[in-house]
């Protein structure tokens, strides 16, 4: 741990530095209160036991001192030992003699002045009054010191979730294939609540715990300076101590974090694939599985645990062991009459507020050495460079598209291999080819959503990677072969990309032919769709997918086996309502079916990530490759059918 443990948030903590430095000066104030209160009871202790008990100092040539252990009486304090004294005056049953306390010096053990009231009565009841005023006081200072505090820590918070959440949506596609999601999530949950509650304590632990010792050390100086030297003691001690414990600490806490991470996944891969773990009856490896990660879960954390046992109750064992020494000094001191008993029972309790800090050392070092390492896993996410966004924006896009000598891998795996291709503005090219041919990677190039190793992808005649992001993106409507709906209702799935313009949803789900489904709803548009909108069958999710698109009104529209989970009747009523939307814009279909790219003005043949055929449907069919297989197969699948 660092001399400033808030050096690492230190760029977070920055834009609140009026509610930090307001913070800080009631926390100083607080603490000036907290220890003032333990002077105000040593002398109102001193005060009182100088009327019955006259101070080391005040005890004038020829005084009898008292038995140990017995207060002397009124008349004790005017006998004398060697030479004849005044009688002693009779006092009226019930009074005390007034300690003169302007005759002698020097004013060991009494405050700086007089007398308050004129007499130790009324000053007692004075020192009472005080220390209840310093107590509402000090609630009145601890509760601002706690609202701005504990309001800068949330703001911090919410600026590193933000900062988190908005750098993560702007990272590549490629980002997400290398990460799991449990662990982005609990980067965004637990990490950041781990420093959120760090820097709360920080501030009133660490430095509450700062100027504790350094002001009751000072005062303590006052009482015993000798007392006070050996209360350090331990100090050495916990040094090292805590200087070995935090190095073992950190990477200690990153392992149960990233075994917490694993675990998320896996709760988070049943929950979403509860359906398939259902139907394979999979429910006991599923638990063995959770059972197995949960276990190294808490053995990480036993680990830690192990390592702190041994640590925090050290802390209170050396504190414990200084309280003691200074107690049995301390009491000899007072019956020896070196020390008053107002100054015995300050400096205890100084004593105990300079013994906190020690014995929350270990704590404070913990949630520290935690904080620091959700910090690193979440730094080591930001340090990820974004996708540039940065490029010219055209003030019309035409919707010409070209492909040049692209290939593209994944992990050295050729999913594409040297295609060039050159698709005019306001037609519509398919892709068909086996699985695995490269269909769907060629779409991911268009609005680049991945990069290709090599060759370039144009625009209108300009690379794509010198286009604004936000203008190449915003001109596309694409429905990828995965359909993923928000848990929201039709419309807002729907217009997510409308503008929310009148209309415009309703005219989008008609061309998706939704309307009818949505007619059976009694919610209509309304409808929530659950989670990855569970409630709508295969075919409702990928038209609303499709009126998603279509409502965006795209100079390029890509459909990704966008109509697969609908029959064959369906999707000709799509596609006859598609046309018209497709005459005017740039349209790249991805089918299996040659029913959907038949009507295409191009159709394009992959396979193994090359261009093997290209053509129009009568061309291909014509010339007997491997599309005209394809339709064959289908062809003759479509008369067993109506059989």
């Amino acid at each position: 741990m660092s001399l400033n443990p808030l050096a690492p948030f230190s760029r977070y903590l920055r834009p609140y530095r009026r509610a930090v430095v307001l913070g800080l000066v009631l926390l100083l104030v607080s603490q000036g209160i907290s220890t003032l209160i333990p002077m105000v009871l040593k002398w109102a202790i001193d005060t009182g036991t100088a009327e019955i008990n006259p101070l080391p100092d005040r005890r004038r040539p020829g005084d009898v001192a008292s038995e140990r252990g017995r207060l002397p009486s009124d008349r004790d304090r005017y006998r004398v030992d060697r030479e004849p004294r005044p009688p002693a005056p009779d006092f009226p049953a019930g009074t005390h003699p007034q300690d003169d306390r302007t005759l002698h010096a020097p004013r060991w053990g009494l405050p700086p002045w007089e007398t308050i009231t004129g007499t130790t009565t009324g000053d007692l009841a004075f020192y009472a009054l005080v220390v209840a005023l310093l107590a509402v006081l000090q609630w009145i200072v601890s509760f601002g010191m706690r609202w701005y505090l504990g309001a800068t820590s949330r703001h911090v918070e919410r600026d590193i979730r933000e900062a988190y959440v908005r750098h993560i949506v702007r990272l590549p596609l490629s980002f997400f294939q290398e990460r799991r999601v449990g662990d982005l999530m609990v980067l965004a949950t637990n990490d950041v609540e781990a420093i959120q509650r760090f820097l709360y304590h920080a501030f009133r632990m660490t430095l509450t715990g700062l100027l504790a010792f350094v002001m009751s050390l000072a005062l303590m100086c006052t009482l015993d300076w000798k007392l006070a030297a050996l209360s350090l003691a331990p100090m050495p001690v916990m040094a090292v101590a805590t200087s070995m414990v935090a190095r073992r600490i950190r990477p200690g806490f990153r392992r149960v974090q990233e075994q917490f991470a694993t675990l998320s996944t896996c709760i988070h891969e049943n929950l979403m694939g509860v359906r398939v773990v259902k139907a394979f009856a999979s429910r006991v490896r599923e638990i063995g599985r959770f059972t197995d990660l949960n276990d190294q879960y808490v053995a990480r954390n036993r680990d830690l645990v192990h390592l702190r046992s041994i640590f925090f109750p050290s802390t209170f064992l050396l504190n414990g062991v200084s309280m003691v020494v200074i107690l049995w000094l301390g009491g000899l001191k007072v019956l020896e009459g070196d020390l008053t008993l107002g100054a015995f029972v300050a400096f205890n309790t100084y004593l105990l507020r300079i013994g906190r800090p020690m014995m929350m050392l270990g704590r404070m070092v913990d949630e520290h050495q935690r904080a620091s390492a959700s910090l690193a896993r979440i730094e080591a996410v930001l340090a990820e460079p974004p996708q540039a966004s940065e490029g010219t924006v055209p003030e019309a896009f035409s919707g010409e598209i070209e492909f040049r000598d692209v290939s593209f891998s994944y992990e050295d795996q050729p999913a594409l291999q040297d295609i060039s291709l050159k698709i005019p503005s306001g037609s519509t090219v398919a892709f068909v080819g086996r699985v695995g041919s490269g269909k769907s990677t060629l779409a991911r190039l268009i609005p680049r959503l991945i990069h290709p190793d090599r060759g370039e992808v144009l625009i209108d005649g300009k690379p794509v990677e010198a286009l604004s992001l936000a203008a190449l993106r915003s001109m596309m409507g694409y429905v990828p072969q995965e359909t993923f709906l928000f848990s929201d209702t039709i419309r807002e799935n729907v217009a997510l990309a409308a503008g929310g313009q009148n209309g415009t949803v309703e005219w989008a789900t008609e061309i998706s032919g939704l309307t009818v489904d949505l007619e059976q709803f009694p919610a209509g548009l309304e409808t929530k769709v659950g989670e990855r909108g569970v409630t709508l069958s295969g075919g409702q999710k990928q038209r609303t997918a499709l009126a998603r698109a279509v409502a965006r009104e795209p100079r390029i529209l890509i459909l990704d086996d966008a109509m697969s989970s609908v029959d064959t009747r369906t999707e000709e009523q799509i596609l006859s309502r598609l046309r018209d939307v497709m005459a005017s814009r740039t349209t790249i279909l991805i089918a299996h079916r040659i029913s959907t790219v038949k009507q295409a003005d191009l159709i394009v043949v992959l396979e193994d990530g090359r261009i093997a055929e290209q053509g129009t449907h009568q061309e291909l069919v014509a010339r007997g490759g491997i599309y005209a297989a394809m339709h064959r197969r289908q062809s003759l699948s479509e008369e067993l059918d109506t059989l």
